[in-house]
């Protein structure tokens, strides 16, 4: 695998952008620091870097146990695995032609109603994409899946496919979650 990340600036400052590519499609995934948090680029690009060599030496098969397996290495970063889950998510998709519906949703959904003052989903704070799937089932059943819209629609499809499976889903862009 190639495993690239920049920095990139947007209207509130930067963020990182990482691409997972096995030389015909690409995955990619995102990362805006929250400054509230105490969070910095810098610290997420040391993360990353950390990881590097675990991405670089797996393969397309490893897309499901990637999340596991960085976090053993280096723990305690759900953002930035969160993002490199979601690349390898995206890259598995389009490498065997299977939408991301199939993958980390549910095809079944009929509607998705408003958001209620219910117990809110972040999806990047957990860090893995087959658990933020599963909590509506065995813990957050009412819970609002918060779809955050990055700035240049990074990783837009893995989190609507992911979306699917809550009841409540709120959108947020970026400004109005980051900032």
């Amino acid at each position: 695998m190639k495993f690239f990340y920049n920095l990139k600036k947007a209207d509130f400052g930067e963020y990182v952008v990482i691409e997972i590519t096995d030389d015909k499609n690409i995955g990619i995934g995102a990362i805006i620091p929250e400054r509230s948090k105490g969070e910095n680029y810098k610290t997420i690009m040391g993360a990353i870097e950390e990881y590097r060599y675990i991405v670089e030496k797996a393969n397309i098969e490893d897309a499901f146990e990637i999340p596991y397996k960085l976090e053993k290495y280096f723990p305690n970063h759900p953002k930035v695995i969160f993002a490199i889950d979601a690349a390898f998510k995206e890259l598995y998709s389009k490498t065997y032609n299977i939408s991301l519906v199939k993958l980390i949703g549910q095809e079944n959904i009929q509607e998705c109603k408003e958001p209620l003052e219910q117990e809110k989903v972040f999806p990047e704070e957990y860090g893995f994409i087959d658990i933020v799937k599963v909590l509506p089932k065995v813990y957050l059943e009412d819970s609002t899946f918060v779809l955050t819209k990055y700035p240049e629609g990074e990783m837009f499809e893995v989190l609507k496919a992911l979306s699917t499976n809550y009841k409540y889903v709120e959108v947020l862009s970026y400004k109005d979650r980051f900032i």
